[in-house]
C-alpha cells in the first residue's frame, strides 16, 4: 500500500476520478428543474434570514456549480503539480500524505456526524442538508490533497 500511494501518478488518478464524479454531479444538478423541485426549503419551509434558507436560494439559482469549477480547477492545479513529479515519493513523503488522508478522513467523520446530528434535529430539507455534506467533504479532501503536494514539492 506505501508503494502505491508513493507514486504520484496514483494520487493524480484517485483525486481526479473523484473530482470527475462530484464535478460531473454538481454540474448536472444545477441545470436540472427536478433539483430545484426536490429543494424543501423553495416550498416556503424555512423561515426567509435562515442558513438554510439562504443555502436553498443559492442552490436554486445553480450556484454550486460555482464550487464544483471552483474545486476542478484546484484539482486540476494539484494533478499538475503531482505529474511534474518524476520520481516516486519516498517515505518521509507517503507518511505526509498518510497524514493528510487522515485528517481528511477524521473531517469526512465529524461532517458525517454533524449531517447525522442535523437529519435528527429536523429532517425536512435533506437535499438542502446532504449537498452542503458533500461539498464539505469534497473541499476537505481536495485541500488537504493540496496540503500534501505543496507540503512535499519544496522537501
Amino acid at each position: 500500500m506505501k508503494r502505491t500511494l508513493g507514486h504520484p501518478a496514483v494520487n493524480a488518478a484517485c483525486i481526479g476520478l473523484f473530482t470527475a464524479v462530484y464535478g460531473l454531479i454538481f454540474l448536472t444538478a444545477s441545470g436540472r428543474a427536478g433539483f430545484f423541485g426536490a429543494l424543501y426549503s423553495r416550498e416556503g419551509g424555512r423561515p426567509a434570514g435562515s442558513f438554510w434558507a439562504g443555502w436553498s436560494d443559492f442552490l436554486a439559482a445553480g450556484r454550486h456549480a460555482y464550487i464544483a469549477y471552483a474545486l476542478i480547477a484546484i484539482t486540476a492545479l494539484v494533478i499538475a503539480m503531482l505529474l511534474l513529479r518524476r520520481r516516486p515519493y519516498d517515505e518521509y513523503h507517503t507518511a505526509i500524505l498518510g497524514r493528510c488522508l487522515t485528517a481528511a478522513l477524521v473531517l469526512t467523520l465529524i461532517a458525517i456526524g454533524a449531517f447525522y446530528l442535523m437529519i435528527l434535529n429536523d429532517p425536512s430539507g435533506v437535499v438542502e442538508k446532504f449537498t452542503l455534506f458533500i461539498v464539505v467533504q469534497w473541499t476537505t479532501v481536495v485541500l488537504s490533497d493540496l496540503a500534501y503536494v505543496l507540503l512535499c514539492r519544496w522537501r
